[in-house]
């Protein structure tokens, strides 16, 4: 009888292919983010010890973003958690929607808009001060952060989660309006940026500008320093939440598409090199084959807006630089022992006069 009674209160298990589209999405989504998450801790550091006399306002957003990622991660460990542990029985279309989820989307959306300014910024410094394209990504950036907050609200009011994740079973719900509006905002603001990028970081307008060589700087530099990696995936998420809303697999790109943003601005000012704790742009980074290749080139670069910038080359060091250096180092060590030139011609002994000292001494001998 009790066995009876108990097979009635539990609820038949879902088949594996329901699972591997529900819960399996959200655990494969929560690995890879665990992954980047990892990578944003390394980078962080990285460039902490690198770049100490960087400015004092990229330090903090680069404070600010750690503090958001691990956040982020946090609400999504919570979420996991509750989902596959603490409901474990329940059937993915009676789960509710958590706190902590609703809290992740809206973090998420600070985190890359933190981002989006950051590389208007970017744009702005490469452009010669035209604030126009810059402004227009600031902007947009900020339409989506008002989205994402206003979008994590709706889904507070959802009962279920599976009313957020089909986003298509209420035509009267506008969650899945306005999250597919804001990614399709934030795949224009992307476009921008990384056109922008493209567009002006040209040898034409900076011909000082060190030259991309090998696989790897070309993968480092125009797929993830530029913004292609996260304008990709911001792209494909779009693609999939509109094209087959009743599948799940886009909140998996949901799940990874804030640390990858991270990743690429962390990657992009770790990727530059250094000068007395300072970070060297690329546009102001010497390529040093040149540099080497045309003896007595200038490290003075001209800018788009008619600035003369000064660009840093690393590893060179001619012959006059060196032979003035020893020169300032002797004639530094003369006047710490109180050498002067004439005194020391001075003191020179004269051969004639040891000659003549040799033989007195023999005399008296």
């Amino acid at each position: 009888m009790s066995s009876n009674s108990t097979s009635s209160v539990l609820p038949a298990p879902a088949p594996v292919h329901e699972l591997n589209a529900t819960f399996g999405v959200l655990l494969i989504g929560f690995i890879f983010a665990v992954t980047l998450y990892g990578l944003t801790f390394f980078q962080t550091y990285i460039y902490y010890s690198r770049f100490p006399s960087d400015a004092r306002l990229a330090k903090w957003t680069i404070a600010l973003l750690w503090a958001v990622d691990t956040a982020t991660t946090t609400l999504l460990s919570h979420t996991l958690y509750y989902y596959l542990i603490t409901s474990f029985m329940a059937p993915f279309d009676e789960l509710d929607v958590t706190k902590t989820f609703v809290s992740e989307n809206a973090l998420a959306a600070f985190g890359i808009f933190l981002v989006q300014v950051f590389y208007a910024h970017r744009v702005y410094t490469l452009n010669g001060k035209n604030p126009v394209i810059p402004g227009s990504i600031a902007v947009i950036a900020v339409v989506n952060l008002v989205l994402g907050i206003v979008s994590a609200a709706k889904i507070s009011q959802q009962p279920l989660f599976y009313n957020f994740v089909d986003h298509t079973i209420k035509e009267s719900s506008r969650t899945g309006l306005l999250t597919g509006l804001q990614y399709g905002l934030s795949t224009l603001t992307d476009l921008l940026i990384i056109g922008s990028l493209f567009v002006y970081l040209q040898p034409s307008r900076f011909p000082s500008m060190k030259a991309v060589e090998g696989w790897y700087e070309y993968i480092a530099v125009f797929f993830i320093n530029r913004g292609t990696c996260f304008t990709l995936l911001q792209l494909a998420s779009l693609i999939l939440f509109v094209a087959i809303p009743k599948q799940q697999v886009w909140i998996l790109f949901h799940f990874v598409t804030s640390k990858t943003y991270i990743n690429s601005l962390l990657l992009m000012l770790n990727f530059r090199n250094v000068h007395h704790g300072r970070g060297i742009e690329e546009e102001e980074s010497l390529n040093q084959r040149d540099f080497k290749s045309q003896p007595g080139t200038s490290s003075h670069s001209r800018t788009p807006g008619g600035i003369t910038s000064r660009s840093v080359q690393f590893g060179v060091v001619d012959t006059e630089s060196k032979a003035a250096a020893m020169t300032i180092g002797l004639d530094t060590m003369n006047s710490v022992v109180g050498i002067d030139d004439d005194d020391s011609d001075r003191r020179k002994p004269n051969p004639s006069d040891i000659d003549i000292d040799i033989r007195k001494a023999h005399h008296d001998f």
